[in-house]
């Protein structure tokens, strides 16, 4: 099942939350500094993650083999 014009599936939205969580908490944890300033690594890195997540689903959706 299809969402929207990108070609991704509900799952996909679960999936990006899951691995933009995961790499948020890694990085607040792992960082050095104020808690603030931790959170806001963070929050900033969680978001880069997931649009890299939604770049890469897309094109992997669009251009695998018919095989797959």
């Amino acid at each position: 099942m299809n969402v929207g014009t990108l070609g991704l599936e509900k799952r996909d939205g679960r999936n990006m939350l899951v691995v933009a969580g995961i790499v948020t908490t890694a990085v607040s944890v792992t960082a050095e500094g104020p808690v603030g300033a931790r959170v806001v690594a963070g929050a900033v890195v969680g978001i880069v993650a997931a649009a890299v997540f939604v770049a890469s689903t897309v094109l992997i959706n669009r251009y695998k083999p018919d095989h797959w």
